[in-house]
């Protein structure tokens, strides 16, 4: 049985930080109808390096599966009534509108406990609702950049670089899922809805705990070393290593025990962590002396067999091949929305009780439109009839 089958979430979300965090509700169990514009969703046509999936962007594909597709156009008479029924009936409301939009639509938070004073409103921004930058427009490029991440992620000498991910955006739809069982269970218990705020700014804050921590009370700044180092606090042989054919991701070990294992006699006579660390280019170097000289796959064994964390470097085309990914049925095939199937994540918990499940695939635009408005009351010739004045989308024969 999943958790949420009783929850119903209004989803105004688009992007990563909010549309991710809905489908996380939606993996729950949760009835979450996704609120979109006719012209859908702007990561439905939003290409990754210019490609799009059978005429789909794939971000769309990645976080909207569990979710029904109903389209309106809010700045309607008509669609903004079926908008305002669908939250009156919702246990959850989620936006990640800038500050002030959902006002101007009369959606705001004290807008909609006037008609549901038990809902709890998520609301997700890229600053907060009020201060200094709450008006600011941001990605997450710019609160790695604004938080000091890009400061200390590759080598010393190259330019701040940021994370291969958005690593920012991920976190804060991973806090908003959170808070949002959290302020259900509250509700639960109490009976009573409020307001939850993040935003990706304090997420970059919050994913740097350890670093953030470390230099405000140490009073360093985290320099970058020469090498491919893992972290530019620890110290070797936590990195990547060139091997002959690849490279080699060495975890945290004893330095005595990978001088065993490679027969390294330059890795003895280090006086502690200190110098570990202010030395860590130089050991980076007598590692890879040896693994350099040999296939990826024999380093990665030899590590293995001594209980040494490690790893091949692999590329992302790669990782669906990898057993144990499989094993923890990571990888989903669903059905595309315009026919067809395509690869995705899948869930990454497993639960004895009540098991998240990916229950159904990425809806098409407006494909729920009908059976939503049909739930809240509308008659087939109402649908019918604010379809033809643009107010809603449907997305089947009877309502083109």
């Amino acid at each position: 049985m999943q958790t949420l089958t009783d929850v119903t979430v209004a989803d105004f979300t688009q992007l990563m930080a909010g549309g991710w965090s809905t489908q996380k509700l939606g993996d729950m169990g949760a009835d979450v109808i996704k609120i979109e514009r006719p012209t859908g969703d702007v990561q439905r046509e939003m290409s990754y390096r210019g490609t799009l999936l059978d005429g789909t962007g794939i971000g769309y594909l990645t976080m909207n599966r569990n979710k029904r597709s109903v389209a309106l156009d809010l700045k309607t008479e008509e669609g903004h009534r079926a908008a305002t029924k669908i939250v009156e009936e919702a246990d959850v409301l989620v936006h990640n509108y800038r500050p002030g939009v959902m006002s101007r639509l009369g959606l705001s938070y004290d807008d909609v406990t006037e008609r549901n004073p038990e809902i709890i409103y998520v609301e997700i921004s890229g600053y907060g609702s009020s201060g200094p930058y709450a008006d600011r427009p941001g990605q997450d490029l710019i609160y790695q950049a604004m938080t000091g991440l890009t400061s200390y992620t590759g080598r010393a000498g190259e330019p701040p670089t940021p994370a291969g991910t958005v690593v920012v955006d991920e976190h804060t739809a991973t806090l908003a899922a959170m808070h949002t069982l959290q302020a259900l269970y509250h509700k639960e218990r109490t009976g009573e809805g409020q307001k939850v705020e993040t935003n990706l700014l304090n997420a970059a804050v919050d994913l740097q705990c350890n670093e953030l921590t470390y230099a405000m009370n140490v009073g360093e700044d985290l320099d970058r070393g020469e090498k491919t180092h893992g972290h530019p606090y620890l110290y070797p042989p936590y990195g990547i290593y060139e091997t002959d054919d690849g490279h080699v991701a060495i975890g945290m070990a004893p330095l005595e025990t990978i001088a065993d294992t490679f027969d390294l006699d330059g890795l003895t006579g280090y006086d502690g962590q200190r110098e570990l660390f202010e030395r860590r280019d130089e050991i980076h170097d007598t590692i890879e002396s040896y693994t350099e000289t040999r296939p990826t796959d024999e380093v990665v064994d030899e590590l293995v067999d001594a209980d040494v964390q490690a790893s091949a470097v692999r590329y992302p085309t790669e990782v669906a091949s990898n057993p144990q990914v499989q094993h923890n049925d990571m990888i989903l095939e669903l059905d595309h929305p315009e026919g067809g199937t395509f690869e995705t994540t899948g869930v990454p918990v497993e639960m004895s009780g009540s098991e998240p499940a990916a229950a159904r695939s990425p809806p098409g635009l407006g494909e729920d439109t009908r059976d939503v408005l049909g739930e809240l009351g509308y008659s087939d010739d109402e649908i019918d009839r604010i379809a033809a004045d643009e107010a809603i989308g449907v997305d089947d024969a009877s309502g083109e």
